[in-house]
C-alpha cells in the first residue's frame, strides 16, 4: 500500500487501464480538491496490479475502497489479493448504479467475505423556481466559530461507513461559502443543513436536528431554507437509507422521488 502523491497520478492510471479495452469499471468518485486534501493529511493510498487499481482512504478505523478495473473477473482476483494481503484491515466499499449492475458486483463482494452494510438510493426534487417560501428566522448562517460543534455533531450521530463524515477543512470551506446553516439555541446546535451547489443542480448533504430539540418543526424549517438557498437551482438532491420508511416519507411530502441510482454498502470485518 503506497501513498497517492498526487491526483493525476490516479488520472494516469485509470487511462492505462481503459487502454485495456473500451469498457471498464470503477466506483472512483473523489473530486480533485478533496483527494488534494486527502493527500495533505496523508489518508490515501493506492494498490496497483495492472488491470485494477485500487484508492484505499484511510477513515476512522477502516479503509474505504474504490476500484478501477479492466472488467469484473479482474476486479475480483485483484480483491482477493488485496483481501488476503491486508486481512487486518476493515475494508468498506460503494458499489453505485442501477440496482441489477449494483446487484451483480455485490456477488463478487460476497464471494470474497464482504458483507452487505446498507443500502442508499438517491432521490431527487424539480422545483418551481417562484415557489414561495416561509423562512425562519431562527435560522443563521454558519461561522467559524461553529465549526468545532458541528464537527462533534456529525462525528456522534452520523455512520462513518455510510455517511462519511467530513474532514475540519471541509467544514470550514462550507460554512465560507455559506453552504451551513443552522439554528443556534445558545451554546448548542439545535439543527444544520449542509448543502452545496453544481449549477443547476444542488446537493442536500446533511440535514441533522439534535434529539433534544426535535418536535419543534426546526427540522422543516431547515429544509425550506435549504429549498430558498437553492431557489436558482431546478433540482435537488440527496441519498436516503432504503429502510429508513419514515423519512422516505418525510422527503416525498416535500416532492422528492426515489430515483434509479442505487449505493449498496459493503464491508468486510
Amino acid at each position: 500500500m503506497d501513498s497517492v502523491h498526487s491526483y493525476s497520478q490516479i488520472q494516469d492510471a485509470i487511462v492505462v487501464i481503459k487502454s485495456h479495452r473500451k469498457k471498464f469499471m470503477m466506483n472512483f468518485y473523489i473530486s480533485e480538491e478533496r483527494c488534494d486534501l486527502l493527500i495533505r493529511r496523508q489518508l490515501i493510498f493506492y494498490v496497483n496490479m495492472q488491470e485494477c487499481m485500487f484508492i484505499l482512504q484511510k477513515d476512522h478505523n477502516f479503509y474505504h475502497v474504490y476500484y478501477i478495473a479492466v472488467d469484473k473477473n479482474a476486479l475480483m482476483k485483484s480483491l482477493e489479493i488485496l483481501t488476503k494481503k491486508y486481512s487486518n484491515d476493515i475494508f468498506i466499499s460503494d458499489i453505485v448504479g442501477v440496482k441489477t449492475a449494483v446487484d451483480e458486483i455485490s456477488s463478487v463482494y460476497e464471494q470474497l467475505g464482504f458483507e452487505k452494510y446498507i443500502g442508499l438510493y438517491r432521490m431527487s426534487r424539480t422545483k418551481n423556481l417562484n415557489e414561495p417560501q416561509q423562512l425562519s428566522e431562527k435560522i443563521e448562517y454558519a461561522t467559524l466559530e461553529h465549526t468545532e460543534r458541528i464537527q462533534l455533531l456529525l462525528e456522534k450521530y452520523f455512520d462513518p461507513c455510510s455517511e462519511q463524515i467530513p474532514l475540519t477543512e471541509e467544514i470550514q470551506k462550507w460554512i465560507e461559502t455559506k453552504n451551513i446553516v443552522i439554528v443556534a439555541e445558545k451554546e448548542n446546535i439545535a439543527g444544520l443543513v449542509i448543502f452545496e451547489i453544481n449549477g443547476l443542480t444542488s446537493y442536500l448533504r446533511y440535514w441533522f436536528v439534535h434529539p433534544d430539540y426535535r418536535d419543534k418543526k426546526i427540522g422543516s424549517a431547515l429544509l425550506r431554507r435549504f429549498f430558498h438557498e437553492c431557489r436558482a437551482t431546478k433540482r435537488q438532491l440527496f441519498w436516503v437509507i432504503e429502510s429508513n420508511e419514515n423519512a422516505i416519507a418525510r422527503y416525498k411530502h416535500y416532492g422528492f422521488e426515489s430515483e434509479q441510482l442505487f449505493d449498496q454498502i459493503m464491508i468486510r470485518r
